[in-house]
């Protein structure tokens, strides 16, 4: 029951947008059951870039227009379960020798660059994660988001150079952090 409320927020949040911006490639999110979450890069802004989490209600809904380098990009819709089963799809990736992020960070430098930052993480948080992306990353126009969630996330995504949906894991937490270059047209 849990999942089909929060599927119905999802519907007429992306129906709603929080963002008062006009048409463009739009990518939201929504995730419930959030414990932590943060942003950084461009600033908020309700006509490209919105961001709103509550940890007293557990939910986080984001979306940003994206600039895509290629006009035909590929958008999916997804839906993120549990994180117990995702720290365990995860482990399976990794074992068989698998990137995790290969298919929804589709830029292996951008990929690479968000491995080097935060392999000396110290903060293990959103906003830790945040923090270290934003002042190592050279992603100028950029939004980074972090959510932390138990529950489950229903997201769109592009398959584009412009675009980073990115997981990382610890021992006991499993982030996901949205990246994308800001479109202001």
């Amino acid at each position: 029951m849990k999942e089909l409320i929060a599927f119905a927020a999802f519907v007429a949040t992306v129906a709603a947008n929080i963002c008062t911006g006009s048409t463009g490639n739009w990518s939201s999110a929504l995730a419930v059951g959030v414990t932590d979450f943060a942003h950084g890069g461009v600033p908020l802004s309700k006509g490209v870039n919105c961001f709103d989490g509550c940890l007293a209600t557990g939910m986080a809904d984001q979306s940003f227009k994206v600039a895509l380098r290629n006009s035909y990009a590929a958008y999916k819709k997804r839906e993120l379960g549990k994180k117990a089963d995702r720290l365990l799809q995860l482990k399976k990736m990794r074992d068989d020798d698998d990137d995790p992020n290969a298919s929804t960070c589709i830029d292996p430098q951008l990929r690479a660059d968000i491995r080097d930052a935060l392999g000396g993480l110290e903060e293990q948080s959103c906003k830790g994660i945040v923090d270290t992306l934003v002042s190592n990353l050279n992603r100028p126009g950029w939004a980074i988001n972090c959510v932390n969630f138990e529950d489950f996330s229903y997201d769109g995504i592009y398959q584009d150079m412009n675009f980073c949906a990115y997981f990382v894991s610890t021992s006991s937490d499993i982030f996901d952090i949205r990246l994308g270059m800001i479109d202001y047209t």
